[in-house]
């Protein structure tokens, strides 16, 4: 069951990927001494006495509108009974403050520019790096609040509850970001915001026990899940009881549940649906079955696994000196409200030019779209793009050398 320890086992797993990247960092390193923390602002010592330091806050908790499709029974565990809520699990996403401290010049700028690239790189947290870090918050403090609560409980049972997150970023607008400041009512400093999704806490209360002998069933548990490397590929899940009489998949914002190309009780292959844009997605293994007395639901449901899907993409170019049009055909589409970055990288080894330019929201779903950008110099560039995060791939040669897909500027 997911418990109210799996708020503060977020808090941990982020605060222990901070502090055991920041000690192999060459660049956090030079900063000399940091100290990573879980405190509000207010409590963090500013002025003659401030040192290098980076501060994980959590400011606000809501509640996340997917927890619908979220299954009441989906925690069930393999054991001669499984727990059955009539209330639905509470779904909430946790949002963070990420705040960096220096004494001295661009202290707080490094962290904060190291902390940031570090979340970028780790959109996902997995089962394993969630147990590993919980492992470490335990041991390293033995006198700490986590480490005392955790004596009582499986910290794999923990892992297993929270199973997979995601964290994004969230960019605030300076009004937004002086009315969260001036409710801390403490100095301001270099900070990001952060999303974590989602965080589930099942319900203590109408709890009834169902005799697995009499409906014998094993809940699917996904242990990790490979995205395919463009569209067309399939999906591969891979975990335990994941073979059911009726397997299906549901993935997040899909009506209709997916049918796996080939599945197997450790593996499941499935193609994914038209339509699906490039990001950030969540997957389900659901058994479908006849419904039976005493039991709410007629189906049983992994965990909520995350996966990346990176577009693919072609490009040509229409240019005049110094501006160009640069044409990209995407697979899959590009959704209207997402979020688009083009990317140029001039394909020269030496000081070779990088250029970002954001894209506008588009009327219709598309998969073409004409950006235009200027200034760019002359040279061959290599091309890609961002869709919500997502970025797509560069194409290599035979000889394992990136070759496209490229434009030239003249």
């Amino acid at each position: 069951m997911s418990n109210a320890l799996s708020i503060a086992a977020v808090t941990a797993v982020l605060k222990d990927l901070i502090e055991n990247s920041l000690v192999k960092d060459a660049i956090a390193t030079s900063v000399g001494d940091v100290v990573v923390t879980a405190l509000p602002p207010d409590r963090i010592t500013q002025g003659t006495d401030e040192r290098a330091q980076i501060n994980l806050f959590l400011y606000q908790v809501t509640q996340n509108r997917s927890a619908d499709w979220v299954s009441a029974e989906y925690r069930s565990k393999q054991t001669r009974q499984f727990t059955l809520s009539h209330n639905p699990p509470l779904a909430l996403d946790l949002h963070y403050l990420l705040t960096a401290y220096g004494a001295k010049d661009f202290q707080a700028e490094l962290l904060l520019g190291y902390t940031m690239q570090l979340l970028h790189d780790t959109p996902v947290f997995s089962r394993d790096l969630i147990e590993n870090s919980l492992k470490n918050a335990a041991k390293v403090n033995t006198s700490s609040v986590l480490s005392q609560a955790l004596t009582s409980v499986s910290v794999s049972d923990v892992a297993d509850n929270i199973g997979q997150i995601k964290i994004s970023p969230e960019f605030f607008n300076m009004e937004d970001t002086s009315k969260l400041w001036s409710s801390l009512q403490t100095h301001y400093r270099p900070s990001a915001a952060y999303q974590v999704s989602m965080v589930l806490i099942d319900s203590r209360n109408a709890q009834k026990t169902v005799d697995s002998d009499a409906y014998p069933f094993l809940a699917p548990v996904i242990e990790q899940v490979t995205p395919p490397f463009e569209a067309g590929k399939p999906l591969i899940i891979r975990g335990k009881h994941l073979q059911g009489n009726l397997t299906r998949i549901r993935i997040k914002g899909i009506e209709k549940l997916i049918e796996p190309k080939a599945f197997q009780d450790t593996q499941i292959s499935v193609l994914l649906p038209p339509g699906l844009f490039a990001g950030i997605h969540g997957v389900q293994v659901v058994h479908l079955k006849m419904p039976m007395p005493g039991v709410p639901h007629h189906e049983t449901t992994s965990n909520i696994a995350a996966f990346v899907l990176h577009p693919t993409i072609t490009a040509t170019a229409e240019s005049s000196t110094g501006n160009a049009k640069i044409t990209v055909n995407f697979n899959p589409k590009v959704g209207k409200q997402q979020q688009l970055v083009l990317l140029l990288n001039e394909a020269s080894c030496q000081k070779s030019e990088t250029y970002s330019f954001a894209v506008a929201a588009r009327e219709d779903d598309t998969d073409s779209i004409t950006i235009p950008v200027e200034n760019i110099k002359a040279g061959t560039y290599f091309v890609r793009v961002q869709v919500d995060g997502a970025e797509s791939p560069l194409n290599k040669n035979s000889a394992g050398e990136y070759n496209s897909p490229q434009v030239t500027i003249p």
